[in-house]
């Protein structure tokens, strides 16, 4: 056996892969831009804070519709691993942060975000089935920037419900004549992980003005690490998907005349997430003839994931919650609503009994990787009439594989709550010293082996929990306690590797994900010179086939002594069940010490069901690590865990431990789906004089949908899964007619208006469509049998795509070339809006009886929804109105407000919001910048948003996450016209994520985020 001290918080090494090596023979790097002579919108991609923000605003200014833009320097003087992270300092914009880093992206409070690149629709490795946009797995060295859309146009590709995100890669064109080079490297380093993580990034690029290509990549690292504590869920971020009430399974002993919530267990976790992510940008550029240009575009990205965690769970073993925790005295609250009838409390701190003690390890590894590819013809001899010819070719795939082992520390085999109520193992097994002393016998030689001869064996100690502070504190294990090793502490026997046992292991809910996208689409607009009014017309038509295949699956082991497959190897799963070998042997009847028959109640022999697993220690097939530091939590000894690295690949450790595995779909959560549209629009472009212009237009989108769903059939034993039973196949189709109008009027030459309205649809995520039934199972010892205790239906291919209309007020003031304070009101009126509900079914438990009905969560059609909003944003440079001592300063400040409000309710009837729409959302960016030296601050904050809805085992109280806010910092030292040195720190004051349950008081769960510091070195050739 190996021992060390959070060995998985270890990298890999760097990799010279073979995109590391070209980068450094290369010598290229990311963010060499030059200045252009077009007017916006073209983008002008100039260096420098003041040039950045120059940029931002022309963008803004010259825009047919209300638009926000970040360019190259936005990009890269933060510290922004991910597009997310940039795109979140533009008003309007809340991003999700997944390991510390940003992730999906919301834009005015909703999810149903569009995303495009080049103008084009994008298809991205984390996004293939769903409609929202996540950035995660793009570097950001990559681009040259993004802009936001706010309002609907006809003329653009793809439209989000709440905005279209239109991301920009580099050309030749945009750079200077003659060749352009530059590399930067890069070290960054967590507070938590303490690891040094590299980024190698760079470009090249040549053009003559007729012909030109680029090349852009970057290779990085990255150690992010994550400490969490609170309800024990195994979910990357957590969640409250296993919590109930008092009253579940039985009445309480205590606080009978009170309702309130009891989690499934409590948890403290020390979590890593290594992130190996490596892109590639090629563009080849060249004017055919006069008046024809052609340009082609590759973007790849691929991305490698490993979320480890490894630390101490307390839990029920799925065996009870009413006789699990109690509230600690003092901390009730009592009478804080009503739910059908019932008083309900809140509580803040638990006394847990000791049906689990446990260490728990899991990976989940990701592969995700993408390629889209874009071929186009742009035409434009100076004419009245341009246009574009363009095709699109995007794959993706996104792969999961999760797997984790349960170091138990509480007996199994005697004097705990939970004992048996198995472990008969075949004679092989049997040693003569190691059965359970007083235990029958099988017939055959077969014995209850002893599973955990050194655990804990007691049933009275207590374990407490307090999230009443700022920090969760555990308490009780310093109680002493007997067991294996003899009457000692609960921490003693946490210290002791002896004293654990392996309680289960399995590699469960694995995916596949494929994507394929294919574009052809062709654009054109037509001047009008003397038009009075109509200046111009666009006119256009566009075809995309999209298919995307959902697999979920899961590992089974089969044992060769019984025939037996099963997805849990776990030592509460037994022989004898439908899927095993009936010419095998599953069991033994019993005898006594004196070789006679132990008999039941009814006289008849008893027999015995083998045990599917033998006994297992947990140091047997794997090394483990001492886990001590779990963040700011308190109380807590550690844990002997089983090295999560191990885990890394899944299916060769769980060969490893029990041979080959059998791969057993979870036809529930399978799917494929194709998704056929056909649009066509016109606008026409339109001019009052000198001050009023706009655009008025309409879009039309023919859809064809098919969907292919999974007949679940029943569940299969030892398994969450259920038994696939045939196909469903569901085609629909149906139109929309989208309208469109912009107009924008030029009060005077610094002060101008907008108004905006517009309709959209977009497409529901593809698993609300073609998700099927999955229902929830747990071992009961009443029944002896897999017992139901909920399920979910995961999608309804009748439901609606999302549809809204949009509207917007803006007032902007450009007080100086650099400089705009603007306001701009919203609202967001949802047509057609799928909501979370829940639905009753008698699904029948493994012995066939029928126990429920049941509550399952499934989507349902909701009546609509709305988002009113605000947003105020002043970028002021002041250098634009000053010298001396102000001259070299500026700040980028903006707030929105963001009230949504749907039918769908909570608590005592009120109002949900939307999920993870924050009400309050602001930045916050001071710079200052001269011929050497640049700085920036900023401060990014978001108000509590809604995680989750709670069902009625929690009495719809819902989950939220609190405040939270982050400081970056980036300074930037010019050595030379070539060389720049930057320093980059992100979440520099360490803030976390808490998580409450309706009520602030009621905290759920934390996510420790870490600081992580960058020192780079960036040279332009």
């Amino acid at each position: 056996m190996e021992t060390r001290s959070k060995a998985f918080n270890k990298p890999r090494g760097f990799r010279k892969t073979l995109l590391a090596s070209s980068i450094s023979s290369l010598l290229i790097a990311p963010a060499l831009v030059q200045a252009q002579d077009e007017p916006m919108l073209e983008e002008i991609v100039v260096t420098g804070v003041y040039a950045s923000q120059l940029n931002a605003v022309n963008t803004k200014r010259d825009a047919a519709s209300v638009v926000d833009a970040i360019s190259a320097e936005d990009i890269g003087k933060l510290p922004d691993v991910t597009i997310a992270d940039s795109l979140q300092r533009i008003p309007g914009i809340q991003v999700e942060r997944t390991a510390g880093e940003g992730g999906p992206v919301q834009i005015r409070g909703l999810a149903n975000v569009a995303t495009s690149l080049n103008g084009e629709t994008f298809l991205s490795a984390t996004t293939i089935d769903s409609s929202g946009a996540d950035f995660g797995d793009l570097p950001s060295q990559l681009f040259s920037g993004a802009d936001v859309y706010k309002s609907p146009l006809a003329t653009l590709s793809t439209l989000g419900i709440s905005g279209t995100v239109d991301l920009k890669t580099r050309r030749p064109f945009d750079l200077d004549n003659g060749f352009t080079a530059s590399a930067s490297v890069e070290v960054d380093r967590g507070s938590i992980s303490e690891e040094t993580d590299p980024t190698v990034s760079g470009l090249i690029g040549w053009n003559n003005d007729n012909v030109g290509f680029l090349v852009s990549a970057v290779t990085t690292e990255k150690n992010l690490a994550t400490d969490y504590n609170g309800y024990f869920d195994t979910s990357e971020n957590g969640g409250i998907g296993a919590a109930n009430n008092n009253y579940t399974w039985g009445a309480p002993p205590v606080n009978q005349d009170i309702y309130h919530v009891v989690p499934q267990g409590f948890a403290a976790f020390n979590k890593v997430e290594e992130r190996q992510r490596d892109g590639l940008n090629l563009s080849f550029q060249a004017q055919l003839s006069e008046g024809v240009e052609l340009v082609v575009d590759h973007f790849y990205s691929k991305q490698d994931r490993w979320n480890r965690r490894a630390g101490m769970s307390h839990n029920n073993r799925w065996q009870t919650f009413n006789n699990y925790a109690f509230a600690q005295e003092g901390s009730l609250v009592r009478d804080r609503f009503d739910y059908n009838g019932q008083e309900w409390g809140t509580v803040n701190a638990f006394e847990a009994r000791p049906y689990r003690l446990q260490s728990f390890s899991q990976v989940n590894y990701n592969e995700e990787e993408s390629n889209n590819s874009s071929a186009e013809l742009n035409f434009d001899n100076g004419g009245a009439l341009t246009g574009q010819v363009r095709v699109t070719r995007a794959t993706a795939e996104a792969k999961m594989r999760h797997g984790y082992v349960e170091g138990d520390l509480m007996s199994i085999d005697q004097g705990t709550l939970v004992t048996g109520p198995g472990g008969l193992r075949p004679a092989g097994d049997c040693t003569g010293d190691n059965a359970v002393p007083g235990t029958a016998v099988g017939e055959d030689g077969g014995c209850f082996v002893q599973y955990s001869p050194n655990s804990i064996e007691d049933t009275d100690f207590l374990i407490g929990y307090d999230a009443s502070g700022e920090h969760p504190v555990f308490t009780g294990f310093d109680q002493t306690v007997s067991g294996g090793l003899g009457e000692m502490s609960v921490a003693d026997y946490m210290a002791d590797p002896r004293a654990y046992h392996v309680g289960a292991m399995s590699s469960e809910n694995n995916t596949n994900d494929e994507g394929e996208m294919n574009t052809f689409s062709t654009r054109w607009n037509y001047e009008f010179s003397d038009s009075p009014f109509i200046t111009s017309v666009d006119f256009g038509l566009r075809q995309s086939e999209r298919k995307v295949e959902h697999e979920v699956f899961s590992y089974f082991a089969e044992f060769d002594d019984t025939g037996c497959q099963a997805q849990w190897k776990a030592v509460d799963q037994f022989a004898g069940t439908s899927e095993c070998d009936p010419d095998k042997q599953q069991g033994e009847f019993l005898v006594d010490e004196n070789g006679d028959p132990v008999l039941d109640d009814d006289g008849n022999q008893v027999f015995e069901n083998y045990t599917l697993i033998p006994p297992i220690a947990i140091d047997q097939y794997n090394d483990v690590v001492w886990v001590d530091d779990l963040g700011p939590v308190s109380g807590v000894p550690g844990v002997w865990a089983v090295d999560p690295r191990a885990l890394d690949d899944t299916l060769a450790y769980q060969e490893s431990v029990f041979g080959e595995q059998v791969r057993f779909p979870q036809p529930g959560q399978s799917y494929s789906v194709g998704l056929d549209e056909f649009s066509y629009f016109a606008q026409a472009n339109f001019a009052v004089g000198d001050d009023i212009t706009g655009n008025l237009g309409v879009k039309v989108v023919e859809t064809d949908l098919t969907v292919v769903q999974n007949e679940v059939g029943g569940g299969v034993p030892h398994s969450g899964v259920s038994y696939d039973i045939g196909d469903v196949v569901t085609r629909r189709s149906y139109t929309d007619v989208l309208p469109s109008l912009n107009v924008a009027w030029d009060a005077t030459d610094t002060l101008k208006f907008r108004l905006g309205y517009g309709e959209t649809m977009q497409p529901l995520d593809l698993l609300t469509w073609g998700g099927a039934k999955s229902v929830g199972r747990v071992f009961n010892d009443d029944c002896q049998c897999m017992r139901v205790t909920g399920g979910s239906l995961s999608g309804n291919p009748e439901l609606d795509p999302t549809r809204a209309k949009n509207y917007d007020l803006s007032a902007e003031w450009y007080a100086g070339d650099a400089s705009v304070l603007s306001a701009t009101l919203f609202q967001i009126e949802i047509d057609s809006f799928v909501q979370s509900g829940t639905v009753v079914i008698d699904e029948p438990d493994a012995d066939g009886i029928r126990r429920g009905p049941w509550e399952f969560t499934a989507p349902v059609q909701g009546t609509g929804g709305k988002v009113n909003g605000l947003e105020l944003a002043a970028k002021v440079a002041f250098g634009d109105f000053t010298g001396g001592a102000l001259e070299n300063f500026g700040f980028d400040v903006n707030y929105t407000l963001s009230e949504s409000s749907q039918d769908a309710v909570g608590v005592e009837g009120k109002e949900l919001p939307f999920v993870n729409n924050s009400e309050d959302t602001y930045n916050i960016v001071g710079w200052f910048e001269n011929n050497y030296l640049s700085a920036r601050l900023a401060y990014n904050f978001r108000s509590p948003r809604l995680i989750s809805v709670g069902g009625p085992a929690l009495a719809e109280q819902a989950l939220y996450q609190d405040d939270y806010g982050q400081l970056d910092l980036n300074v930037t030292w010019d050595v030379t016209d070539e060389l720049a040195l930057y320093v980059n720190g992100s979440n520099i004051t360490e803030e976390f994520q808490q998580t409450y349950l309706e009520f602030e008081d009621q905290k759920a769960f934390q996510n420790i985020y870490e600081a992580r510091w960058a020192l780079g070195a960036r040279y332009t050739f």
